[in-house]
């Protein structure tokens, strides 16, 4: 079969998936032939689709009735334009490692803030806390043993290019004790311990401002937009709450 007929092919079996996963946003559960009724497609295709869904973890079937998997909606979120609705900021930590006045830094090796050093961090999953988050996220990406001690602030980050957001956060910064100094080799960068008065030049501007001015404060709430320009940061501006 020639590529671009086959390409086609796989265009139109994503679309007719899509629309079935749609459908099932919109109502709870559907029998098969509800599901033909809405979808308009013949019944030994919409079969295909069906069990190829359940064998994806996406439906389930029990009795005669079809129904979105806990899995599937978890991912609805992600979805924005088949919910109707936009998707909202993307939650993550950021970890302050502190042992003995120093701080552990990541040099990132992917985008967003590519070479640039900053907080280890990573997003929340959905069957955690906050603070299980940090000491998972930690673990992972450094094998340091570590004891939470305080949340220190919650930010909303917003990244801009031409007056468009390109990414948004809402940053959880914690604070964190290391119990030893012998961190692992990361798959997201290169892992460096610095003194807290002397941080690297070329450090992410939302990160210097959490560790520099937020680490000794009370909790707080900050408002933060980041001006990019061809992937690089342009300036910062800060918002009190």
């Amino acid at each position: 079969m020639p590529y671009f007929i086959k390409n086609m092919e796989n265009k139109i079996l994503r679309k007719e998936r899509e629309n079935i996963f749609e459908l099932f946003i919109r109502k709870h559960k559907l029998k098969f032939s509800e599901i033909e009724r809405e979808i308009k497609i013949r019944s030994n295709h919409l079969n295909y689709h069906l069990k190829k869904m359940i064998d994806e973890n996406l439906l389930e079937k029990k009795e005669d009735y079809y129904s979105l998997t806990i899995e599937a909606e978890k991912i609805m979120p992600f979805f924005a334009h088949l919910t109707g609705k936009e998707q909202g900021p993307l939650t993550i930590i950021t970890a302050a490692i502190i042992n003995e006045e120093r701080i552990c830094l990541l040099k990132r090796d992917k985008r967003p803030y590519k070479g640039y050093w900053g907080l280890i961090g990573g997003k929340v999953m959905i069957n955690e806390s906050i603070k299980e988050c940090a000491l998972r996220e930690v673990k992972e990406e450094t094998c340091l043993d570590c004891k939470f001690d305080k949340l220190v602030a919650v930010l909303n980050e917003r990244v801009i290019e031409n007056y468009e957001v390109k990414h948004a956060f809402n940053i959880f910064f914690c604070k964190l004790i290391a119990e030893n100094k012998e961190v692992n080799c990361s798959d997201e960068g290169e892992l460096k311990w610095f003194s807290l008065k002397k941080l690297p030049s070329n450090i992410i501007p939302s990160d210097k401002l959490m560790i520099k001015e937020l680490m000794h404060k009370k909790f707080c709430f900050k408002e933060i937009i980041i001006e990019e320009k061809d992937a690089e940061l342009i300036k910062m501006r800060v918002e009190d709450e």
